[in-house]
């Protein structure tokens, strides 16, 4: 059975443990959130967007305390954290401001009298599956879009972090969204199952891995519902033979460890140009011994530990297989805390097709190289991934970034930046990575149902 529970990944203590959502409680809250919803959508943008407003001024103001909780519950350093959480409420603020613009019916002419109209209107009650390694930023940028669309949102946390689950839950209520437009629900995997089935839900979004979004997008598409997926990420680094290594080997690096290497758009597999791959190595290891891995809290801190006990063992393994069919350890960081679930940086290259450091994502600070020729090859070793989520391309060439950026199979394509997530734009991927977008206008319209009226005047 699914069990709620925080335990530090530094300290590896328990610090509270929560009862699993009993049956009547999830029945009362759906029933709660279908009222709420009805009543919410008949609100103007404008009387939605108070909440919104009041949410983002909450977490610019307890920043703090909301990242102190982010750390200590999945081992994330202090100043991402509170990035974090701040970035949580552009979210707030830009769907405050603009959902009334986008959300708006168009008009078009066709012949004679003839016109139609494009409305957006809300679906009712989503059902919101999120993960742990931004337990803040993750569900933000989902739910808001929904609710400020007229849904109500039924929100389940990862088991490992219910903290920060219930610590946004306040915030929400203190904002004074109507009791049950967004509810926290601790629920089991059958539980979930359920609710997927229930009439009363309406559509699913599920951030997770892609084990998870096979399985949700199965019940999903067998109870004929509309479904979201971000999923996981195996992202190349491009860097062409014209880059210049020093401006982009701290891009490099903090693209990759960043979260403690637990993000889904961090780069994972690096494919340099051949000329490059000596000096782009030697630069790498001489950054990477500076890390400083320690407790989160601490402000010296650059590597927390990952999030939990069975991630560092599952990375380890995949490391350790990889090792087995021929890969090679450029570097492995030597000194790391005894306790806590740390893992050490570490660089691989000579990675063999059928190691797992080729063919999964590796979820922790684990960088691979891969050297090419030409751009036919690059493009190829990018390309040959299940995943296609975001890449990055690093060139002093514009139109040969563009030339590459089509021809990557992904949803996102930076040129000479990280992928990133911007509440300005569309998120997400294709492949294993998922389908449908979070942010941007695209986020908002996502869970709302397109009516088109045709109308003869």
């Amino acid at each position: 059975m699914q069990i709620y529970q925080s335990i530090n990944p530094f300290t590896e203590e328990l610090i509270a443990a929560f009862q699993l959502s009993s049956s009547d409680e999830i029945k009362q809250a759906l029933a709660q959130a279908k009222k709420a919803q009805k009543n919410w959508a008949e609100l103007h943008f404008k009387e939605r967007s108070i909440c919104l407003v009041q949410l983002a001024d909450l977490l610019k103001k307890e920043a703090t305390r909301l990242a102190e909780i982010a750390s200590k519950e999945m081992g994330k350093t202090l100043e991402h954290a509170k990035a974090e959480i701040l970035k949580s409420a552009t979210v707030c603020h830009y769907y405050a401001q603009h959902a009334e613009t986008i959300l708006a019916t168009e008009k078009q002419s066709i012949e004679n009298n003839l016109s139609i109209e494009r409305t957006y209107k809300p679906m009712g009650v989503v059902l919101g599956i999120y993960p742990w390694n931004f337990p803040f930023w993750q569900i933000i940028r989902s739910a808001i879009p929904a609710v400020m669309g007229g849904n109500a949102v039924l929100i389940k946390p990862a088991p490992n972090v219910p903290m920060s689950s219930l610590a946004l839950q306040l915030l929400f209520d203190k904002a004074g969204f109507p009791a049950g437009i967004l509810q926290t629900l601790f629920a089991s995997n059958e539980q979930i199952s359920e609710l997927i089935k229930n009439p009363s839900v309406a559509a699913v979004t599920l951030t997770g891995s892609n084990k998870a979004g096979s399985e949700v997008a199965a019940l999903a598409g067998k109870a004929i519902k509309p479904i979201v997926l971000e999923l996981g990420g195996s992202d190349p680094f491009i860097v062409c033979e014209d880059a210049q290594l020093n401006d982009i080997i701290d891009h490099a690096i903090f693209s990759r460890f960043q979260n403690n290497g637990q993000s889904c758009v961090s780069a994972k597999r690096f494919i340099i140009h051949e000329s490059l791959v000596a000096e782009f190595e030697s630069m790498l290891i001489q950054k990477l011994k500076l890390l400083n891995y320690g407790d989160p809290l601490n402000a010296t801190t650059d590597i927390g530990p990952l999030a939990r006990k069975d991630l560092k063992e599952n990375l380890a393994l995949q490391v350790k297989k990889s090792l087995l069919l021929g890969a090679q350890i450029v570097y492995q960081h030597k000194e790391i805390p005894v306790k806590g679930f740390f893992y050490p940086a570490t660089v691989l290259k000579a990675i063999p097709k059928n190691a797992p450091a080729y063919t999964e994502e590796l979820f922790g600070p684990v960088l691979s190289i891969y050297p090419y020729k030409n751009i036919e090859q690059a493009i190829e070793l990018a390309n040959d991934t299940i995943y296609g989520l975001g890449c990055s391309i690093w060139t002093k060439n514009i139109e040969n970034g563009k030339y590459l950026a089509d021809q990557i199979e992904c949803g996102m394509v930076y040129i000479n930046q990280l992928v990133k997530s911007d509440v300005r734009f569309p998120f997400g991927g294709c492949k294993q990575s998922g389908f449908g977008k979070e942010l941007g206008p695209e986020g908002l319209k996502a869970f709302c149902v397109l009516k088109t009226r045709w109308i003869n005047a």
